[in-house]
C-alpha cells in the first residue's frame, strides 16, 4: 500500500523546509506568493489532505498563546461613501460584528468602497495581491441580489462569503438573519399579547431582496394561528404616504409590523394614538430605537458568523466559488416596547399558540 503523503515528504520533494510548507498550506504571508502556489500545486498533484481536528487544534494554540497576527481580510461594501455604513446601524453592526471577531481570531481588516470610480475591479485585484488578502467579505445594495460581472476576477482566488443578501450570481456562500423567523415570531409574540389584526408594511424591493422571507414569515405565522381575512401587505414606495391613509381606514389594523420607523409619524398625523389606538413593531430593531417594540435582528453576530465563515475557507484553502452554496441563518430576539401595550393591558380570547 502507498505511503500517504505527508508535510515531510512534501517538503522533501519540493526543496523546502516542513516549516515552509505548513505556512504555504495555510497561506502564511510570510511565504512569497510564488511559493505558496508552487507548493499547493505539489500538494494537489500528490494527493495531500490535511488532519481538519489536527490543524484546528494548532491553530487554537497559536491564538492562545501569542494572538499574533495571521492576515487581513478585505471588507467590499458596495457604495460609494463610508457615510452610508454610519447612516444604516445594519451596516454598522455588521462591521462592528466583522472586526470584533476578526480581531479576536488574528485578522486585520482593510474596506474597499467598490462605487468609487477610481476602484476598477483590475485595481482592486492587484491591491489585494500586494496585500495578501485572501479573504473577502462583501456587502452592499447589489441590483436584483447579482454582483456585477466586472467583479468576476475576485472569486477565482479568494475564499468570499456575502452578508445580507443571498448572491444569485456568482452563487457565493452567504450569512444573513432568518427574516423569516423574524416575522413568524413576531407575529406569535403579538398574538400572544391579544392583537388580531397584524399588518405587515415594508419595501417590496427590500423583501425581494431578501428571498421574500419577511412576507413569507408573515403568512405562514397567520395561517398557523387560523387569522383569518388577513390584512394586505402593503408595499412603502413612491407615493405610498398617499394610500397609506385608505388602506388603514380600510383594512384596520390593531398593529403595524415593519421596518420602516417613519411609519410612526403617518399614523399619527391620522390622529391614532400609539400603543392605544394601533401597535407598532420594528421587524429591525435596536436597542436605542425610541423604545420601540420588535425584534433585535443580532447584526453583530451575523458579521461574527461571515468572519468564521471566511476564516473556515482560507483554512481549507477553498480559495474559488464554493461547488454549492453554504447558508448561516443568525436568529433574532423579542424585544418589548412602549409601542405595544403590555400583557396586562388585555384579557386573553382563549386562543393558543403552539411553541
Amino acid at each position: 500500500m502507498p505511503e500517504l503523503p505527508s508535510i515531510r515528504s512534501l517538503a522533501k520533494k519540493a526543496g523546502v523546509s516542513t516549516a515552509t510548507v505548513s505556512m504555504a498550506l495555510r497561506n502564511h504571508p510570510r511565504i512569497s506568493s510564488e511559493v505558496r502556489a508552487r507548493i499547493q500545486r505539489l500538494a494537489s498533484r500528490e494527493g495531500y489532505t490535511g488532519n481538519p481536528l489536527v490543524a484546528n487544534l494548532l491553530t487554537q494554540l497559536r491564538l492562545s498563546k501569542t494572538a499574533t497576527y495571521q492576515s487581513t481580510l478585505g471588507l467590499l461594501f458596495f457604495g460609494d461613501s463610508p457615510a452610508l455604513l454610519k447612516d444604516s446601524h445594519t451596516f454598522r453592526d455588521w462591521v462592528i460584528g466583522c472586526e470584533g471577531r476578526a480581531k479576536s481570531l488574528g485578522y486585520g481588516m482593510d474596506y474597499f468602497f467598490l462605487g468609487d470610480p477610481d476602484i476598477s475591479p483590475q485595481r482592486l485585484a492587484k491591491i489585494l495581491e500586494a496585500r495578501n488578502i485572501r479573504g473577502l467579505i462583501v456587502f452592499g445594495l447589489f441590483e436584483g441580489n447579482v454582483i456585477p460581472k466586472e467583479f468576476d476576477l475576485l472569486w477565482k482566488h479568494h475564499a468570499a462569503t456575502v452578508i445580507g443578501s443571498h448572491s444569485v450570481r456568482p452563487p457565493l456562500s452567504w450569512v444573513s438573519n432568518d427574516q423569516f423567523s423574524t416575522a413568524a415570531y413576531a407575529v406569535e409574540e403579538l398574538f400572544r399579547l391579544g392583537y388580531r389584526r397584524p399588518a405587515l408594511c415594508l419595501n417590496a424591493n427590500i423583501d425581494a431582496r431578501v428571498d421574500f422571507r419577511f412576507s413569507g414569515g408573515f403568512h405562514v405565522a397567520l395561517g398557523k394561528l387560523g387569522l383569518k381575512d388577513p390584512v394586505p401587505v402593503f408595499s412603502i414606495d413612491g407615493g405610498a404616504r398617499k394610500r397609506f391613509e385608505s388602506w388603514v381606514k380600510k383594512h384596520r389594523p390593531d398593529v403595524i409590523l415593519t421596518i420602516e420607523p417613519g411609519i410612526k409619524p403617518w399614523v399619527e398625523a391620522l390622529g391614532m394614538r400609539v400603543p392605544k389606538d394601533i401597535g407598532l413593531v420594528n421587524l429591525d430593531n435596536v436597542l436605542d430605537e425610541d423604545n420601540w417594540a420588535g425584534m433585535l435582528q443580532n447584526n453583530q453576530n451575523i458579521g461574527s458568523a461571515a468572519v468564521d465563515v471566511v476564516v473556515g475557507q482560507i483554512n481549507r484553502n477553498e480559495m474559488e466559488i464554493p461547488p454549492f452554496q453554504k447558508c448561516v441563518l443568525v436568529s433574532s430576539t423579542w424585544k418589548h416596547g412602549k409601542t405595544i401595550r403590555a400583557a396586562a393591558a388585555w384579557k386573553p380570547s382563549g386562543g393558543k399558540v403552539n411553541r
